[in-house]
């Protein structure tokens, strides 16, 4: 089922929740002169939801979530990660390539947000260094890297290497988990099936989840709403709900449910240009 909404979404504090509004963001160029990357921009994410976001190159994607996980100041508007600033609480952040240290084991990797002294004042942190590798050891599991545990970044697959990154930004507990094209360096077939794990895993941990895509398709089988960003300046045109229960399989990935509502937003990504701003 496919929404468009004029109003905004109820405002959301609770736990794990994200609320912006209105939220604008500026570059000076190199001429001078002043560039809008985001106009305007307002959304709200349930807790526990999982939410994707497509749209064309330079929309300012990333820019959002780098200003949601506090790596960017906005210049206008509100912005709130589980009730508070960005940067205030943990968030978890997956890449697009696997940012994983070479001369750490996957177990280390997976622990590395756990060592650092700066997570040690952390609501959400696991308390007592047994908690933490009893985190550690279930999320490997969840993760199906157990056996590969002492192995390092070179001896496994990318596929794999994803999934660490994956283990190592839920370790922290985070109220939120933003990922940026986490699977677009890898083939089709790993692609399909990195999916389908991440759909086990968040179903299961419930983590509330902001997914930035360019593959459509997957953008629809990963979420339960699909908001679709223009650019120039980067700004919100519609929401679509994907009423799916999770955790989703080969089946409904594979479905005409996604091939139909996947041609349709990417008929609105080639539209003309709207000439106003659609409130969400």
């Amino acid at each position: 089922m496919a929404t468009n909404s004029t109003e905004h979404q109820t405002q959301t504090t609770s736990s794990g929740g994200v609320v912006v509004r209105e939220l604008s963001k500026h570059y000076a160029t190199p001429k001078g002169e002043t560039l809008t990357v985001l106009d305007r921009v307002s959304l709200d994410v349930r807790p526990g939801e999982f939410v994707s976001i497509v749209g064309p190159s330079g929309c300012g994607k990333t820019t959002l979530l780098r200003i949601l996980q506090g790596l960017e100041e906005h210049d206008g508007g509100e912005v709130l990660v589980d009730g508070q600033a960005p940067g205030k609480v943990a968030t978890g952040f997956v890449f697009q390539k696997a940012s994983l240290f070479p001369w750490r084991t996957v177990q280390r990797n997976v622990a590395f947000g756990l060592d650092l002294s700066v997570l040690k004042d952390t609501p959400n942190r696991p308390p007592g260094k047994d908690g933490s590798k009893e985190r550690v050891a279930q999320l490997l599991q969840l993760t199906n890297l157990t056996e590969f545990a002492d192995y390092y970044p070179s001896q496994i697959s990318g596929g794999m290497q994803q999934r660490v990154n994956l283990a190592r930004a839920l370790a922290i507990q985070p109220s939120v988990l933003l990922m940026d094209e986490p699977f677009s360096a890898l083939d089709a077939q790993t692609r399909e099936k990195l999916q389908r794990d991440l759909q086990k895993v968040v179903s299961e941990i419930g983590t509330t989840t902001i997914f930035i895509t360019h593959d459509i398709r997957e953008a629809i089988f990963q979420a339960d709403r699909v908001f679709v960003m223009a650019s120039n300046p980067g700004r919100f045109v519609k929401v679509y709900e994907v009423d799916e229960k999770h955790p989703r399989g080969a089946e409904f990935q594979q479905s005409d449910r996604i091939a139909e509502l996947s041609r349709e937003i990417w008929g609105l990504l080639h539209a003309p240009k709207p000439e106003v701003p659609v409130a969400l």
